[in-house]
Order: structure tokens, then sequence, then C-alpha cells
């Protein structure tokens, strides 16, 4: 396994070889097992993991995530996954982010398991690794060393108070300018694909100007349509392996482009239709989604839909002309409003902007929001 082509990094390529040999199984072993009996989600994840697949080896490891019941071997095995995937990538910032987290993975088995021996030294050899590289275990420097300033404390305390202050002041003041505001929490753990699709499209300033095309009182608001603005429109925001809901191999879809990207449901995770949800528009195909989404409404239960749009989101707070209430009370001022053919007409909800907040690393302290600036024109 090759990670780097510079010489300087050559610790880190050590490092890579360590990690499969101390601590996974091999494939003749991982053979064997499967032969006698079947394998666990552990297994399964270690199996993945030599084949270099730690996304697939990740996935398992959420699906077998147990807040009331958390075991040191699968934060163990969520930092080697880490590693694998930094492995992987030729982007040095995306190396160093999978390196960290890696780290905090390996911190979180230790609080479960102090005196694991493997975790330990997969540890050390980590943080000397990134300490050979120059690369912090956080992204910030330390303000503080046994509760005395640093430095760096001392110089930029003061000024990320400043900061603090006038980034809450400008947030503030986008809010109130704003008609509505809500806040909503992306479930990036249960829905992976779906959090970082409409994130790219966020990030990309495909929403801006877009309106909610489809407002049906008591149920939904829909929009998300940047390409025609009327429900007809959209496609994904990168090439998820599917073609208009049919699994391909051709990121070309057979010339379409990116205009037939969709996809994959991810609709059986465990969300539900409740008030405030944030899901996934389609067709009634399954993979089929691309850039559509829409709210549920107050007093709506869409049960039937459960299983078959993919939830991602639950809309937590909101404002109406700068006055806080609920993220329902909100998505509700949106579906009061005039329609015709569930079309508005008068007042016309579109999307200023959407800011979003936190790494959305698919972890269970991740922090994952975005906040939805909208105008009525």
């Amino acid at each position: 396994m090759i990670w780097f082509r510079m010489p300087s990094f050559k610790v880190l390529v050590i490092f890579a070889n360590l990690i499969p040999s101390s601590t996974f199984k091999n494939k003749k072993e991982v053979g064997n097992a499967m032969a006698k009996k079947s394998q666990t989600p552990f297994e399964k994840a270690e199996a993945l993991l030599d084949q270099e697949k730690p996304e697939e080896a990740l996935e398992i490891l959420r699906k077998n995530w147990d807040s009331e019941n958390e075991s040191s071997k699968l934060f163990k095995l969520a930092g080697d996954a880490k590693i694998s995937q930094a492995s992987l990538t030729d982007s040095q910032l995306e190396k160093n982010k999978f390196l960290r987290e890696a780290l905090k993975q390996y911190k979180k088995s230790l609080m479960l398991d102090p005196k694991n021996k493997d975790t330990i030294q997969s540890k050390n050899v980590l943080e000397n690794t990134m300490m050979e590289l120059g690369i912090r275990a956080s992204r910030f420097p330390k303000f503080f060393t046994d509760q005395t300033p640093t430095v760096w404390g001392l110089l930029l305390i003061p000024v990320l108070i400043i900061g603090l202050i006038l980034a809450a002041k400008a947030i503030l003041d986008s809010q109130n300018q704003s008609d509505i505001f809500i806040e909503v929490d992306l479930n990036d753990q249960l829905s992976p694909t779906h959090v970082q699709n409409f994130r790219v499209h966020a990030e990309n300033g495909a929403y801006d100007g877009v309106k909610f095309h489809r407002i049906i009182n008591e149920f939904m608001i829909q929009g998300g349509d940047f390409e025609n603005q009327d429900g007809t429109g959209g496609y994904a925001s990168a090439w998820y392996g599917y073609c208009n809901g049919q699994a391909s191999g051709d990121s070309t879809c057979s010339g379409q482009g990116e205009k037939a990207w969709t996809i994959p449901d991810e609709a059986n995770n465990g969300l539900t239709h409740k008030p405030g949800a944030l899901a996934m528009a389609k067709t009634n195909n399954p993979h089929t989604g691309g850039s559509q989404f829409y709210f549920v409404d107050k007093d709506s239960n869409p049960s039937h839909l459960d299983g078959v749009h993919t939830v991602f989101g639950q809309a937590v707070s909101g404002k109406i002309d700068g006055t806080i209430v609920s993220g329902v009370e909100a998505i509700d001022r949106i579906s009061t409003v005039t329609t015709a053919s569930d079309a508005p007409v008068d007042e016309i909800p579109t999307i200023k902007k959407i800011d979003l907040e936190g790494d959305c690393d698919s972890t269970p302290e991740s922090i994952c929001k975005a906040y939805f600036y909208i105008d009525f024109l």
C-alpha cells in the first residue's frame, strides 16, 4: 500500500503497513473463518479493510453502533478505517482530516478499554507519525497548557472573542432580514449519501434563488429543482453509480451526462416522516433522487412514505420575520401561502441561500447542520 510519493512521507508508508499486520486478520484467516461460521459484523469490517474498502467497513460499523452499549472494538476498527481512507486519497487535506479522525476514534476506544494493547500501539504509532509529518491532532493551535494561556492563546483569544461576537451579530442580522429561517439537523450517520449530496449542492450555490414549487398545506412543501423550478429537473451533485435510477458503471450515463445522475435510496434507515422531517423527493421508482427535497408540514404524518423516500434531516428551530418559532411552525408558514394546482401564486417562497455547519463525518458526535434563508417574492 503506497500512501505518498514524496520521501518525507516514509513514516506513513510504514504505518500503513503496520496496521493490517498488527491488527487485522489476513485474507486466509478471514476465508477460514467464513468457512467455519458466519462472520460477525466486526469480522466483516475487518475483511473489508483487508480489501481496502474502508467506506463499506464504516457502513457496517455505523449499522451496528449502539449508543447504549458502545464497543471499544467498534471505535478501534473505525480508526483503522479512517487510516485506510487516508491511504486511498490523493488530497493532502483529506489525508490530514482522516488521520485526525482516526486518532479521535482510537481515543474513544481507549476510554472504553484503556488497557487494550493493540489500540494503544496503533494510537502511539499514529501520534508519532502525525508529529513527524507536522500534522496537529487538532486543526487549531493550543490556547492553554496546564490551564495557562500559551502564546497563541494570549494573541488569539481576544481576536476570537471579537470575531465570535461579530459573527453572531451577522448571523442574527441575516436571520432577521429573511422572511423565513429554518435550522435543520442533517442526519449524516443514517443518511450519509443524501446528506453529502445535499451539502455539495448547497455549497455550490445550486439552491440559491430556487423556489418551493409544490406546496400542499398540512402535507409538505417541496423545492430544490434548480433546473426548471417546476419539479421536472435537478440531478445528483456527483456520480453515485446510478443513471436515472439504474445501477451503472458508466458515469457518462450513455452520453446523457450529469443530468442523468441519481443517488441510491437510504430509505430503510429508521427515520420517519414526522412533522419537520427533511426528505428526498423522487419519482415512484427507486434510486431516482437528485436534488429535489421536501419538508413535512405541521399535523402531517405521511407514514406511507416511510421506507420509500429517504429522510435525511429534521427542522429543529426557525424564525418568521425575525420572531423565534419552532422549525415546524416556520414550515407551516410557507405551507399556508395561496396556491393553484399546488403551486404558489401570490407569495413565492424562494431560497435566498443555505448555510452549512459542521464536518458531517458520520460519527456519533458529528455536528451537521443546514440553515435555510427563505424570502417571499
